[in-house]
């Protein structure tokens, strides 16, 4: 049986390969979701297709497929790759290789969560100031609580916000403020070992969920497994 594989590569982004024998030949067993490694591939020259040739496994994912709630995590961050992939590829690489690891190594899930999309965030170019607003550029207080601008995905000042008053959904409080502020700043193995309450966790998941689902400017299928 064959089977075709999405992979993701620093050199080559996003391409599509099929595997020969990936059930019963010599790449049985080297192939599973999540897998990363180095993947050696063959392209078609004519048909302008990739097979893959070998595969010598770096990180295994047993550890993510043995856990449902990992796998939806892992899920979701695939997608994200999927629909947003492009510029800084090393990078963005580095980080997918860092949040399935961390998950691997039952790593706490929504911490990977919320700061593989932080970090995503800033390798994209989109960090938002988290000093100003940039709608109005009036500085932030302390203690000042933000709001969110929906057609420029990004938190602003209360007065600049276009949401409603009583939508909560994309509020970022100064403690969650101070977190982000504090974590952008750190590696990402170091920025999710910073503790959270169980409350703030799970608020601060669902704020980052819906801040990339915003910036995808489209449906994110696996959103609402990871929510």
């Amino acid at each position: 049986m064959h089977r075709y594989i999405t992979i993701f590569s620093p050199e080559l982004g996003i391409i599509q390969a099929i595997a020969y024998g990936a059930r019963k030949g010599k790449l049985a067993g080297k192939i599973e979701q999540f897998l990363s490694g180095i993947f050696y591939v063959y392209e078609n020259p004519v048909r302008h297709e990739y097979s893959i040739v070998d595969v010598q496994p770096q990180c295994l994912s047993d550890g993510i497929r043995s856990s449902l709630e990992k796998t939806f995590a892992a899920s979701f961050i695939a997608e994200t790759i999927l629909k947003m992939e492009g510029g800084a590829r090393q990078d963005l690489y580095d980080l997918v290789l860092k949040a399935y690891s961390a998950l691997e190594k039952n790593g706490d899930v929504t911490l990977v969560l919320i700061q593989y999309i932080w970090k995503f965030i800033a390798v994209a170019g989109l960090m938002p100031s988290l000093t100003h607003c940039p709608v109005c550029d009036t500085a932030y207080h302390e203690r000042d609580t933000l709001g969110y601008h929906s057609a420029l995905h990004v938190p602003c000042c209360r007065r600049c916000s276009d949401l409603f008053e009583d939508d909560s959904r994309m509020i970022m409080g100064p403690g969650f403020r101070r977190y982000a502020v504090l974590t952008a700043a750190m590696d990402f193995d170091e920025a999710i070992s910073v503790e959270l309450s169980l409350p703030t966790a799970s608020r601060i998941k669902r704020y980052m969920l819906q801040y990339i689902a915003s910036i995808a400017g489209g449906e994110l299928k696996s959103l609402s497994m990871v929510m």
